[in-house]
């Protein structure tokens, strides 16, 4: 069997387990010795805590679950962001060339229809042309 001298980390870390719990009052049936009880322990302790490591990192608010779940969610928002972008940009050019097809329009309507609109007051001058090429009366 190898002494602790030959095995420093494996002893440290039985001896740091063997100040929390009292292996003098424990035994576990089958193992020679407390020292055999004590490393059975100290083992059994380190697997609970790579345990619990584990789960926090994989199930834990900062896990990689939660990191997976949110990256996927950013992919997502970011595609609708695209799209919902796109739709503003022709929304916006509907609007503009509704302002400036509305103003057209109403040259047009005003020149050649006689559009006039509420509260304006619509004079036509006719010309007649004659033999002198002025005007009569």
């Amino acid at each position: 069997m190898q002494n602790a001298a030959s095995r420093p980390g494996r002893a440290r870390f039985r001896d740091m387990i063997g100040r929390l719990v009292p292996w003098q009052e424990m035994r576990i049936p089958g193992l020679r010795s407390h020292e055999d009880t004590a490393t059975v322990a100290a083992y059994v302790v380190g697997f609970l805590l790579l345990a619990l490591l584990q789960y926090a990192l994989w199930f834990g608010t900062g896990g990689i679950l939660n990191l997976v779940r949110l990256k996927r969610e950013i992919a997502a928002q970011q595609t609708q962001n695209a799209s919902m972008q796109t739709g503003n940009r022709a929304l916006a050019a509907k609007v503009l060339d509704l302002r400036q097809g509305l103003a057209s329009v109403q040259d047009l309507a005003r020149s050649q229809l006689g559009m006039v609109k509420k509260g304006e007051t619509f004079y036509q001058v006719i010309q007649q042309r004659g033999a002198g090429g002025g005007m009569h009366h």
